[in-house]
């Protein structure tokens, strides 16, 4: 069985990883990728200064551990099976980066720790009162499968929380405008709590009494590891976050069987009778199949035009513009240690928010490294035609007033990343399952799959975990392969 994956990025790293490691009868697998480099988003920069070396990273910088979910553990798992864990750094729950996060609001950095009992800059009511207001709430009309996030918050809790909470933390994590964004596709699991128990709370209480028993022969390597991080927050590469996609390429290169193709984009996809056949830019090659990894508007660019209505599906998943400036200062500025803080849409700064890189200095590093997020879907209203020099100003000038920063940065960067993260829109369950139909209505299941971080998760957690279940739970599954297996 001859595989193609189309996008060099740490979900089709990983695909071709999973093909490997759960022995598939595989006779030769091609990765394409259009670039010069593997890595997709995670790309990291070293920069020396004071004798100090920092990284600065334009794409993620951390993985998440907080919730033991499988996802999770998989990816640090991946990274010590690739002979990593000397370069991974844990971030406890009690670090200050774990502790500490942030919101600017009304002038001024506020702390997020709500009361109980009691008001606070961010909330004019305590815990309490908004927990019985959820818990009376009525629940949303049968009818309805989807709203957006802005809605279900404000309907099941209050109009304020998801104006001074919900808003920045989603502007942090996907760069989009919760009054547009899904959340039957991003708040899942408590969208199916009211769902099915009438209310978030209910249905946390009934997780909490009955936990879900996950596939233990299917994810026993995941389980048997979840007390090990029970108790970390997040974790990162010592050496930045493109280490784990160039771990990824080098392992895969030592496969005689497994070829890597930089700077080889692919021109077209077609069925050839039982065959795919693709026409990149240095070859013509027919697969048994071909797994495309890369964001779903583009696989327009070379998908066959028999295929209307697919791509015309697939062109639905709109993507935003993000910018990342880096500004690193020789001595320590930071007025308060944390991760970070987020910007909410009501207060009306051009920047998304600003992580404070440095939090996660060792006591003899005395540099501050902070990158500031702007763009996402509020590109065009604040940075549209402006050039990276005045982008670079802007996002000082915000962080300069909100951080009461007296000097000019040491050294600075910027990075302009066009059609960046999917935008999971009211509606993407559903657009999702026309997909998976028009592939089978064009005679390609089992012959082509999508996978990536256009369909189920923007996360690299997701990526990697979602790449696995692909080889494990599809592919392994699929017709071909139970055919070479007899």
């Amino acid at each position: 069985m001859k595989i193609a994956i189309i996008g060099g990025g740490i979900s089709g790293l990983s695909t071709a990883y999973y093909l490997k490691k759960f022995s598939l009868p595989v006779t030769e697998i091609v990765l394409y990728e259009a670039s010069s480099r593997f890595g997709g988003w995670i790309d990291s920069k070293k920069v020396t200064l004071n004798n100090e070396d920092i990284y600065l990273e334009k794409g993620p910088r951390t993985l998440r551990l907080t919730t033991g979910e499988l996802k999770e553990i998989n990816s640090i798992k991946l990274a010590n099976d690739l002979n990593l864990s000397s370069n991974i750094e844990i971030i406890s729950k009690n670090h200050p980066a774990s502790v500490n996060r942030y919101i600017y609001f009304n002038g001024q950095i506020n702390v997020i720790k709500p009361k109980l009992i009691g008001k606070t800059p961010l909330m004019s009511k305590g815990l309490l009162r908004y927990f019985f207001k959820e818990l009376r709430s009525p629940k949303r009309d049968s009818s309805i499968e989807d709203e957006t996030i802005w809605s279900f918050i404000s309907r099941r809790l209050d109009s304020e929380i998801a104006e001074n909470l919900i808003d920045p933390v989603f502007k942090g994590i996907t760069g989009g405008d919760v009054r547009n964004l899904s959340a039957a596709a991003l708040l899942k699991t408590f969208y199916d709590y009211e769902d099915n128990f009438g209310s978030i709370s209910k249905g946390a209480f009934n997780k909490a009494r009955n936990p879900i028993m996950e596939n233990y022969e299917k994810y026993h390597d995941l389980l048997e590891l979840r007390d090990k991080y029970r108790h970390q927050s997040v974790w990162r590469f010592k050496d930045g976050m493109q280490k784990f996609t160039e771990r990824l390429a080098e392992e895969l290169s030592k496969y005689e069987n497994v070829k890597l193709c930089l700077n080889d984009p692919v021109k077209s996809v077609s069925r050839k009778n039982d065959k795919m056949s693709i026409i990149s830019k240095n070859s013509h090659q027919d697969f048994d199949m071909v797994i495309s990894s890369v964001y779903s508007k583009i696989n327009n660019q070379f998908l066959s035009d028999e295929y209307v209505s697919l791509k015309e599906s697939l062109s639905k998943i709109e993507a935003v513009n993000m910018v990342v400036v880096n500004f690193v200062f020789k001595d320590d500025l930071l007025p308060f240690k944390g991760f970070g803080y987020l910007v909410p849409t009501n207060q009306k700064s051009p920047i998304l928010g600003c992580i404070f890189d440095s939090v996660f200095n060792k006591p003899q590093e005395k540099n501050t490294c902070l990158t500031v997020m702007l763009g996402g879907a509020w590109y065009d209203e604040y940075l549209k035609n402006k050039s990276p020099d005045e982008i670079k100003k802007i996002a000082f000038t915000e962080v300069r007033k909100h951080l009461n920063i007296k000097v000019d940065p040491d050294y600075e960067d910027i990075s302009i990343l066009k059609e960046a993260i999917p935008q999971y829109r009211v509606g993407h369950n559903k657009l999702l399952g026309q997909i998976k139909n028009q592939i089978k209505e064009y005679g390609l299941s089992e012959k082509l799959y999508l996978t990536g971080f256009s369909y189920d998760g923007i996360g690299i957690n997701d990526c990697i975990f979602n790449a696995r279940k692909l080889v494990q739970d599809e592919i392994s599954n699929s017709r071909i392969v139970k055919n070479l297996s007899k």
